[in-house]
C-alpha cells in the first residue's frame, strides 16, 4: 500500500466512502487539524509514524476543520487536535489534544483488530454465505486463541442453540462476562435454550398448542406454549402468550411469565416496534 493510501486529506464528500465504510476493513484513525493550531503540528507526526508502524493495517485520514466546518460539526469537535478512531463504521475510541506518544501509541494499539478478531470476521463472512460448519471451525479458533472473546463466545453458542446443541451452548453462552457489550444478547440466547427446555418437558409444541386451545384459561399450558414459540424463534407469538398470562395472574410462577417477556424482548431486538408495543402492554397488565 502506497504511503498516500495510508495518511490522506479527506474532505466532506469522501468522508463516508474513505473513512466510514473504509473502516470495516482497517482502523481509520482520523486527525481534525488545522493550520494555525501549534498543538495539531506536533501531534501530526507522532501519528503519522505511528499509523505507518501498522504497515497498512490501520489508515490516518487529516480533516482540515477550516476547510471542512460541516465534517468538524457532524462529530461535535469543539477543541482540536481531535483524534477520532473509527472501526466497523463507528467510533471506537477517541481523544483531544496533544497526547505523549506513548499515550497516542496505547490508543491505536486498542482498536487494531486482534487474530481472534479476524477470526471472528471470516466466521461471519463463511455463515452469512451459508457455511455454518466452517463459521463454527473459525469461532473456535478465536476462542482457542483469545478465550474470553466475547464476540466469539457469542457467535458460537448462537450456531450450537440453532442446531440443538444447548448443553454446550449454555456453558459457552455462560463465559461471556457481564461486563461485555454481547452480555445482554448472550443472556437472551439463554434464556433460548431454557424456553426450549419448558417446551420439551412440557411435551413439545403440538402438545402444547393443543392443551392451550382445549384450555384457555390453562395458564400452565399457555405459558409452556410461549416458551416454545419463543424457541423457536416466533417472538410476537410468544409475548402474545405470556402477556395472556401476566393479565391473568401478573404473580404467576413467582414473576415467571415477566421474565419470560423480558427475555423475549432481548431475542427480539430490544428497539424493535413490536417489543415497543409489547413493553408497553406489560407495563398496563403489571401497573
Amino acid at each position: 500500500m502506497n504511503a498516500d493510501e495510508v495518511i490522506f486529506d479527506v474532505t466532506t464528500a469522501e468522508f463516508e466512502a474513505r473513512v466510514v465504510r473504509a473502516s470495516s476493513k482497517a482502523p481509520v484513525v482520523v486527525d481534525f487539524w488545522a493550520e494555525w493550531c501549534a498543538p495539531c503540528r506536533a501531534l501530526g507526526p507522532v501519528l503519522g509514524r505511528l499509523v505507518e508502524s501498522y504497515n497498512g493495517k490501520m489508515l490516518l485520514a487529516r480533516v482540515n476543520v477550516d476547510r471542512e466546518p460541516e465534517l468538524a460539526a457532524r462529530f461535535g469537535v469543539q477543541g482540536i487536535p481531535a483524534v477520532k478512531v473509527f472501526r466497523d463504521g463507528a467510533v471506537a475510541r477517541e481523544f483531544v489534544g496533544a497526547l505523549s506518544e506513548a499515550d497516542v501509541a496505547r490508543v491505536l494499539a486498542s482498536v487494531v483488530p486482534s487474530a481472534a478478531d479476524e477470526l471472528v470476521r471470516n466466521g461471519d463472512a463463511r455463515l452469512q454465505g451459508g457455511s455454518p460448519e466452517e463459521a463454527e471451525a473459525l469461532y473456535r479458533q478465536a476462542i482457542e486463541a483469545e478465550s474470553g472473546h466475547a464476540g466469539a463466545l457469542l457467535r458460537l453458542g448462537t450456531v450450537l442453540v440453532e442446531r440443538g446443541q444447548a448443553a454446550e451452548a449454555g456453558e459457552v453462552l455462560g463465559r461471556i462476562e457481564a461486563n461485555a457489550a454481547e452480555y445482554a444478547e448472550a443472556q437472551g440466547m439463554l434464556g433460548r435454550i431454557e424456553f426450549a427446555e419448558v417446551c420439551r418437558e412440557a411435551g413439545g409444541r403440538q402438545t402444547c398448542e393443543r392443551r392451550a386451545a382445549d384450555g384457555p384459561d390453562d395458564l400452565e399450558a399457555r405459558y409452556a406454549l410461549g416458551c416454545c414459540l419463543a424457541a423457536a424463534g416466533e417472538y410476537e407469538g410468544a409475548m402474545e402468550a405470556f402477556l395472556q398470562v401476566l393479565t391473568a395472574d401478573r404473580n404467576f410462577r413467582d414473576g415467571a411469565a415477566k421474565e419470560a417477556m423480558l427475555h423475549t424482548f432481548s431475542l427480539a431486538g430490544a428497539q424493535s416496534e413490536v417489543v415497543k408495543a409489547y413493553r408497553r402492554k406489560m407495563a398496563a397488565a403489571l401497573y
